[in-house]
């Protein structure tokens, strides 16, 4: 117990409180960025090979979802900043 505690002040006193939090903000941010863009290629794709609508419906639904979550945090500013 006291290496498990030594090693968690040495953590806590190393200036990176919040590093997880910020990784896991950043991720959320660039996973729902690329998913949009990866679900809206498909759907132009499966337009473009099937001509017709109906089947590219999903991926349509999918990129406008993910591009929702994706304004989301961008408007929380979860991205990356420019200081």
């Amino acid at each position: 117990m006291a290496a498990v505690t030594q090693l968690w002040n040495r953590w806590h006193d190393s200036g990176y409180d919040a590093e997880l939090p910020v990784r896991i903000r950043h991720f959320v941010w660039l996973s729902t960025g690329m998913f949009s863009a990866a679900a809206l290629a498909l759907a132009f794709l499966g337009y473009a090979w099937t001509g017709t609508f109906a089947q590219a419906a999903s991926n349509f639904l999918a990129s406008i979802v993910s591009g929702a979550v994706f304004g989301i945090s961008c408007v929380l500013k979860f991205g990356p900043t420019d200081a």
